[in-house]
C-alpha cells in the first residue's frame, strides 16, 4: 500500500497545476482553495443578466419623443464607422432575457388557467356523455380548450403601450390632411382680389397663421409618427425574441415522438422566417388599422373639390383590387415553395453532418454533394420567380397607380365639369395620391 507522500509523488499533476495557478495569481496562495466557485446572483451561465441600461431606457421623455439621445451616436457616426461597442447595449424591453422571462411566467399562467378550465368543461362533458344511450356516446368527443399565445404575448409587452402607438398613429395621420387645407386655403387667399383680400378669413384666423400651420403640423406628424413606429418596433422586437426563445426551449424538451414528426429545416425556419413574418406584420400594424379612416377622408376631401369626377378614380382602385390580390397569392405560392425547398436542404445537410464518416468511408461525397446542388438549384429557381414577381407586381402597382389616378380623376372633371381646373382644387385632391398608397 502507498502512503499519501508516495501517491503526491507519483502523480505530480496537482502541484504542477498549483504552480501555474501561482504564476498566474500571487495572492492566490493566501486564500484556501475552493471546490466549485458559483455565480453572483445576477449573473448567468451565459453572462450577466443585468446589463447597463441603455441611452433609450435612460433618456428623458423629451429626449424620447424627439430622438434626441440618438444625437452622440450621429455625432460619432459622422467621424468614423460605428461598431457594435459603440452602439451600447440595446433597452431592456429588446433583450432576450427580459423577454423569455415575461413571456414564460405569463405562460404558466395560460397553462394553469386552460388547465382548470379544461377540467370543469371535461367535468360538464362527462356529465352531459353520461346521460346519453350508448348509440349517442360514441360519436361525442371532448374538445380541450388550447392555451392562447396571442395572449399571452399580448399581456406580456403590455397591452396599453400597443394602444397608445395606435391612438399617435391615428392622430397622426388625421392631422396629414391639415396641411392639404392650409394649402388649398392659400392658394385661395392669392386668388382674392386685393380689394377683398383684407376681408378673408383664413383657416387659421390669418393667412400667417396658415403659414405657420404649414411648419407646425408637418413637425407634429412626424413626432407622432416616429414614437408610434418606435413603439411598435419594440413590440415587434419583443414577440419576435418571445416566440424564438419559446421555440428554442420546446425544442430541447420535445419528445421523441415529436422530434420525428418535426425536421430541422422546419424548427429553423419558424425560427428565421415565420418570426420575421411576425415583426414585419406588427411594424405595419398602425398602417392597417389607419387605412380605413384615410379612405373614407381621402374620398370626402376630393369629392368636395372634383365632385362625381371622384368615382372615376375609385373605380380604377377597385380595377387594381383583383390584379393586386393575384400579384400578391403568386408571392405568397412562391414564398411558401422557397420554404419547402429550404426545409428540404437544411434537412439534407444536417444528414450529411450526421453521417458524414459513413460517407466519407464509402466515397459517396459526389452523390450527395449532386443532390445538396439540386435542391439548391430548385430553392435559387423559386427564389428568382419570387424576385421578379415581386418586383414586377410593385413596379407597376405600387409606381405607377399613384401617378395614373390623379390623371383620370383630372381628365374627368375637366369632362364633366363647366369650370376650369383651378390651382386650389388641385392641391386639395393631392389626398388622392396618399389614397392610392393606402388602398394598394
Amino acid at each position: 500500500m502507498l502512503t499519501e507522500e508516495e501517491k503526491k509523488a507519483d502523480d505530480p499533476s496537482v502541484d504542477e497545476l498549483t504552480q501555474i495557478q501561482l504564476d498566474k495569481d500571487p495572492t492566490a496562495a493566501a486564500s484556501p482553495p475552493t471546490a466549485k466557485t458559483t455565480p453572483p446572483s445576477d449573473q448567468s451561465p451565459l453572462g450577466p443578466i443585468e446589463d447597463p441600461p441603455s441611452a433609450e431606457d435612460t433618456s428623458s421623455i423629451l429626449s424620447r419623443t424627439l430622438l434626441l439621445y440618438l444625437t452622440p451616436l450621429l455625432k460619432l457616426g459622422a467621424t468614423k464607422i460605428l461598431e457594435p461597442s459603440d452602439v451600447g447595449p440595446p433597452s431592456l424591453t429588446d433583450r432576450a432575457a427580459h423577454c423569455h422571462v415575461s413571456v414564460q411566467s405569463r405562460w404558466n399562467e395560460e397553462l394553469q388557467r386552460v388547465k382548470l378550465k379544461n377540467d370543469k368543461k371535461r367535468a360538464r362533458w362527462e356529465a352531459k356523455v353520461q346521460k346519453m344511450d350508448d348509440k349517442k356516446r360514441q360519436g361525442q368527443v371532448f374538445v380541450p380548450v388550447t392555451p392562447n399565445l396571442a395572449r399571452v404575448l399580448w399581456y406580456a409587452f403590455g397591452y396599453w403601450r400597443v394602444w397608445v402607438a395606435v391612438f399617435f398613429y391615428v392622430l397622426s395621420a388625421l392631422l396629414q390632411f391639415v396641411p392639404v387645407l392650409i394649402l388649398n386655403d392659400l392658394v385661395r387667399y392669392f386668388e382674392t382680389p386685393a380689394d377683398q383680400a383684407q376681408n378673408y378669413k383664413a383657416l387659421l384666423f390669418h393667412p400667417w397663421g396658415d403659414v405657420v400651420g404649414l411648419f407646425i403640423f408637418p413637425v407634429l406628424v412626424s413626432v407622432l409618427q416616429t414614437r408610434s413606429q418606435v413603439i411598435l418596433n419594440h413590440c415587434a422586437i419583443f414577440i419576435r425574441t418571445a416566440v424564438s426563445t419559446l421555440l428554442f426551449e420546446k425544442a430541447l424538451t420535445i419528445s421523441a415522438s415529436g422530434r420525428a414528426l418535426t425536421s430541422t429545416g422546419q424548427v429553423v425556419n419558424m425560427m428565421s422566417n415565420d418570426t420575421s413574418q411576425l415583426q414585419r406584420f406588427l411594424q405595419f400594424f398602425g398602417t392597417t388599422l389607419v387605412a380605413p379612416v384615410q379612405i373614407v377622408l381621402a374620398l370626402a376631401l376630393i369629392y368636395r373639390q372634383v365632385g362625381n369626377a371622384t368615382w372615376v378614380g375609385v373605380g380604377f382602385m377597385l380595377f387594381l383590387v383583383p390584379i393586386n390580390g393575384l400579384v400578391f397569392s403568386s408571392v405568397s405560392k412562391m414564398r411558401r415553395r422557397v420554404m419547402k425547398y429550404s426545409d428540404a436542404r437544411v434537412k439534407m445537410i444536417n444528414e450529411i453532418l450526421a453521417g458524414i464518416r459513413i460517407i466519407k468511408f464509402y466515397s459517396w461525397e459526389v452523390p450527395f454533394g449532386q443532390e445538396v446542388n439540386r435542391i439548391r438549384n430548385e430553392e435559387l429557381k423559386a427564389l428568382t420567380i419570387l424576385a421578379y414577381t415581386t418586383a414586377l407586381g410593385f413596379s407597376l402597382i405600387m409606381l405607377s397607380a399613384p401617378i395614373i389616378n390623379p390623371i383620370l380623376v383630372f381628365a374627368a372633371y375637366i369632362r364633366m365639369s363647366v369650370e376650369s381646373l383651378d390651382a386650389a382644387t388641385a392641391c386639395e385632391c393631392w389626398p388622392g395620391d396618399s389614397l392610392d398608397w393606402v388602398l394598394i
